[in-house]
């Protein structure tokens, strides 16, 4: 399992328990706010993140197209961890 996977995997789970419902049939390319992001998941999300993985995220990284799948997730995720 590739690290970019490993986070993906990560991030469902935490969206799964903490945020909506998210199981293992929706693919990692799949919009999550078609799927149930809104602005106030979106905003648990972020805090969700930052505990998770201990890392910051700033104004520059609050952009709409790295939240849209779980795939943009979890590369924002590998470049704020090897930042």
């Amino acid at each position: 399992m590739s690290v970019r996977s490993a986070h993906a995997s990560a991030i469902r789970a935490l969206i799964n328990l903490q945020l909506f419902s998210l199981d293992d049939s929706i693919a990692d390319d799949v919009d999550l706010f078609v799927e149930g992001l809104d602005s106030m998941a979106l905003m648990q999300l972020i805090m969700l993140l930052e505990q998770e993985f201990g890392i910051t995220l700033g104004p520059e990284d609050l952009n709409r197209d790295y939240f849209a799948t779980l795939g943009d997730l979890s590369e924002l995720v590998s470049r704020k961890l090897t930042a």
